[in-house]
């Protein structure tokens, strides 16, 4: 064990103001925890029991702390030092003063301020989506497979929801798991002492005093179903006859909610049924007929495809870039991203013509709705008000206007998820810039039937329609609309009113004039406006986990500044929140004080002000991966290991002797989610069954007008140093579109569906690393992508 991992015993009394009280921030079978700060990062002190390492000696014990510091795992919390020191002090006993030798065995951990599972567990707005909770199930055990694959193995022995942490994408790191043993092998031990929590222990256990590995394996069963259930969970053992009426239950929940906010029910249905058979075998009173945990893992694995095989066979092995080094590469790239005269990124127009109805929707939006909402509670109520004085009508349009930015999708999911409408039939469609009444129309009846529909004529489509809104209640979310004209939207008007039954068509757009285009003749259409000051401020503190924070005293004033500087923009506010979680009391003075608010004074451009100054604070390489954003069309779905692979290509990724690639992908992906640079998007239109476990994420309109001004703020589509390529046209050459092909590193033709793809259009850049040719008509791929020597991604 290196020296330095070891903290003297009088610098964490020091931080933690002498193990006090005020100090202590949890309490468990192992010993107290307490916060403190040691080398300008906030750790979790544990202060052991004297009795809890009894039977190991001083060798030993030191030995295992140095097997636990190599202990390393994204679902895992890291232990970052120890202590142990023994000190002689003087103790009153019957009367008399006398010396007695303490040991003091301290371990040191990194501190979450995201909180416990246990915490969440008792929140009714925990995870109401099912990917959520699968999430942090697969999670966890992915963790505590790490754990028994170590050599040694390490079991848990305490494993609860108190144990577990999450960080702020809802990630689980296992936590206490410092004093668990280190076994040799994968036998069945006894012990004279208790470990763990009582209400987590199997039979062998609480009778025998029998230590496996299935001990972990059954309290991973017990927290499975608590995560599954909720925090009543699984209490005692329930009786053969109850258990199936016990899964029945649970499974009868979910179904509604997964049908009423899933894409795909009947797939998610099924995998919490596998959730709940496997949680079940875990908690076998006999432990032989329990799983261990890598079949746990073979099971969960079987039910979703976190890379699907589509992708990773198109992906090339991306060797390390020879010639620089990776420290000279990086500053090669940072200087082109801030000096746009020697970058261009050529995003040559679209021509819609070209289009067909096999194209992909853009940004798809969702009905499912963040955790915590702020500042629009009055705003839902005033709208579920507004319709139900207006739901004898027969069909009944609301649209929501307002800027950019400012919530208006968020409003409507609110107002699509509240109980008032749990009897109706609700289809949450995505409109966005491109209108297709046909598409539109196509999309209602997929959500309604839970079929993809592609019917090609508007009679037909009618026709459907029709049956599928007789004599029902239905009520339409069209999310982002964007057309002006009359006519078009008297069209949609038309195709929504098909069929006898009650209808409620929410619209959601920017444009006010549009809004009072669509609206019913009796209903005003409702703007959203912007949010408070201090709304603004609750969004900051949320995403900065301020309540966690030892200075909000000095950091209140600062913060509302802040706060004010937001525009009443919920995205900005969620931005600047992220960037200042864990940011010491004077950077957010710089934040408050930086010269980036001064760029702009037009109103509604705080929230791009909000943005530019988030990505300032990025790390070189998060600023290299964001901008590379631009290169995809505003609005289009993005593939979450799509991106990632072209980033690794493009040697986006720094090094690390811990993390691989993929993992620090992972990690930035985190972070450009947490500031709302990314986000969570649904399948695109035209996907099919085989990609319903892919991840897909957006970017908001204002947050890729960022990525494009960053990567090309003077746009020169004849520039003769364009880095990136999206073209239209896979017809004609290359050195048609681009002045010097040879110095594209990453091209995309998007909108080619009809278009058979000619040698001519890639052959000339051989410095090529990106070639997405996914849009494209390809009979036959041309032999010259065998000279592409550096190509990675295809």
């Amino acid at each position: 064990m290196t020296a330095e991992k070891r903290i003297p015993l009088h610098i964490l009394r020091e931080i933690t103001n002498g193990f006090s009280e005020h100090s202590r921030i949890g309490r468990g079978g192992y010993g107290d925890v307490y916060k403190g700060v040691y080398s300008g990062r906030e750790i979790a002190v544990k202060l052991l029991h004297v009795d809890t390492v009894l039977g190991h000696d001083d060798r030993q014990y030191i030995n295992e702390v140095g097997n636990l510091l190599k202990v390393k795992h994204p679902n895992i919390v890291q232990l970052l030092g120890y202590c142990y020191e023994i000190q002689n002090e003087l103790i009153e006993h019957n009367g008399a003063n006398r010396f007695t030798r303490h040991v003091y065995r301290v371990l040191c951990f990194e501190y979450l301020q995201g909180g416990s599972l246990d915490k969440h567990l008792r929140e009714e707005s925990f995870a109401p989506d099912w990917s959520t909770r699968y999430k942090i199930i697969k999670g966890i055990c992915e963790g505590l497979n790490f754990l028994h694959s170590c050599e040694p193995p390490i079991f848990h022995l305490d494993l609860k929801p108190a144990n577990i942490l999450l960080d702020s994408s809802m990630a689980p790191r296992l936590a206490d798991f410092g004093l668990s043993r280190l076994f040799g092998g994968s036998h069945t031990h006894v012990t004279n002492r208790v470990v763990g929590t009582e209400a987590y222990m199997p039979p062998e256990f609480i009778k025998d005093a029998y230590i496996s590995h299935k001990n972990d394996v059954f309290s991973l069963g017990l927290v499975m179903i608590e995560i599954i259930k909720g925090s009543s969970g699984y209490s005692g053992y329930i009786e053969t006859d109850e258990v199936g009426q016990f899964t029945q239950k649970v499974l009868g929940n979910w179904k509604n909610r997964i049908k009423a906010t899933s894409e795909y029910p009947l797939e998610e249905s099924h995998q919490v049924q596998i959730c709940i058979d496997t949680a079940m075998r875990c908690v076998e009173p006999d432990r032989n007929n329990r799983p261990n945990i890598a079949e746990v893992l073979d099971i969960l694995s079987k039910t979703e495809t976190h890379i699907p095989k589509r992708q990773m066979a198109d992906v090339f092995p991306c060797p390390t870039i020879g010639l620089k080094s990776e420290s000279n590469m990086l500053e090669i790239m940072v200087a082109e991203l801030n000096n746009n005269e020697h970058i261009h990124c050529n995003l040559m127009p679209t021509d819609n013509s070209n289009r067909t109805v096999q194209q992909l929707a853009d940004r798809e939006t969702s009905s499912d709705v963040e955790q915590v909402i702020i500042g629009r509670t009055k705003e839902k109520q005033k709208i579920l008000s507004i319709l139900s004085e207006s739901i004898t009508e027969e069909m009944v349009n609301l649209p929501i206007y307002g800027i950019g930015g400012i919530g208006k999708t968020t409003l409507a999911q609110l107002v699509f998820n509240d109980p008032k409408f749990q009897d109706y039939t609700r289809v949450w469609v995505y409109v966005s810039q491109e209108f297709n009444l046909n598409k539109i129309g196509n999309s209602i009846v997929t959500q309604l039937t839970d079929k993809i529909s592609n019917i090609p004529t508007k009679q037909m489509l009618h026709k459907h329609l029709k049956e599928l809104f007789d004599g029902k209640s239905i009520l339409i979310v069209l999310d982002d609309l964007w057309e002006e004209n009359p006519k078009e939207l008297d069209k949609m008007k038309v195709m929504l009113g098909l069929g006898l039954g009650s209808k409620v068509i929410i619209v959601t757009t920017r444009d006010g004039g549009l809004a009072r285009k669509f609206c019913s003749p009796a209903v005003a259409p409702y703007k959203l406006e912007t949010l408070t000051v201090n709304e603004c401020w609750t969004i900051i503190k949320q995403k900065a986990d301020f309540e966690d924070r030892i200075d909000q005293e000095q950091l209140e004033h600062i913060g509302r500044e802040i706060a004010t500087k937001c525009g009443g923009v919920a995205l900005a506010a969620q931005s600047l929140g992220y960037m200042l979680n864990g940011m010491r009391s004077d950077e957010w003075e710089s934040v408050r004080d930086s010269h980036i608010w001064n760029l702009s004074t037009s109103v509604g451009h705080e929230v791009l002000v909000s943005l530019q100054l988030s990505y300032s604070h990025m790390s070189a390489w998060l600023k290299l991966c964001f901008s590379y954003c631009a290169i995809f069309r505003k609005g289009q779905t993005i593939a979450k290991y799509d991106l990632i692979h072209q980033w690794i290509a493009l040697g986006f990724v720094e090094q690390s002797r811990i993390f691989d690639s993929m993992q620090l992908c992972e990690n930035y992906v985190t972070q450009l989610l947490g500031m709302s640079f990314l986000q969570y998007s649904k399948i695109p239109w035209g996907y099919t069954q085989e990609d319903k476990y892919i991840t897909f994420f957006t970017m908001h309109d204002l947050v890729h007008d960022l990525a494009r001004e960053i990567l090309a703020h003077q746009l020169n589509t004849e520039g003769n140093n364009c880095r990136y390529a999206l073209l239209t046209d896979c017809t004609k050459s290359l050195q048609l579109s681009v002045a010097f092909p040879a110095n594209i590193y990453s091209l995309h033709f998007r909108g080619c569906y009809g278009q058979e793809l000619c040698d001519g259009a890639f052959s000339s850049a051989k410095c090529l690393r990106v070639l997405d040719l996914s849009e494209c008509l390809i009979k036959k791929l041309p032999g010259c992508i065998g000279q592409l020597k550096q190509l990675r991604f295809l």
